[in-house]
């Protein structure tokens, strides 16, 4: 990579140290989300292989998302629900650490083994993230909507020009 002192540097030794560099770059990152991609599948295998879905709280809880996932989809076009049910999703997500606490207090009660750990990675997978899949499906009808409205008042203002032009026109002729 460095030349010698006797000879200048040529274009094609200058080009080549940046290709290598890039190439060995590329190769690291490359290598490190192979890491990444695995590791990322192991723990989430192990997490399916580590919880008994079979115990009867996840099929309530299995139920509960799949009845608010119905009422976010069946309530699409009612901005008031929907924005009901938003806040209420962001509160049950806030009320998440308290939940998880609980869980871990009471979960004899209902679960055949501890799954609310400490750092509340479990209550997150199984409650929040489901939770704030269906907020982010409520933002989404609201954008669908606020578009909707937007193309209908622009048209609206396009029909009241042209035809405020076609007024001006006709009584242009009439003098």
């Amino acid at each position: 990579l460095v030349a010698m002192a006797d000879e200048p540097p040529t274009v094609t030794s200058l080009g080549q140290a940046p290709i290598h560099l890039l190439d060995a770059v590329a190769n690291e990152v490359a290598s490190k989300l192979g890491e990444a991609k695995s590791s990322l599948y192991n723990d989430a295998m192990g997490f399916v292989h580590a919880v008994d879905f079979t115990e009867t709280w996840f099929k309530a809880l299995a139920a509960c998302h799949v009845a608010i996932w119905l009422a976010v989809v069946a309530t699409r076009n009612h901005m008031n629900a929907q924005t009901a049910l938003f806040l209420a999703l962001l509160g049950a997500v806030y009320a998440s650490e308290r939940l998880n606490r609980l869980g871990a207090e009471h979960w004899r009660e209902f679960a055949g083994q501890d799954y609310f750990d400490q750092h509340g990675v479990f209550i997150s997978v199984v409650w929040s993230a489901p939770l704030l899949g269906d907020a982010f499906l409520i933002i989404i009808f609201a954008l669908r909507t606020s578009a909707g409205l937007l193309v209908k008042v622009k048209r609206a203002e396009l029909k009241q020009s042209a035809g405020g032009r076609s007024n001006h026109k006709t009584s242009k002729k009439s003098d």
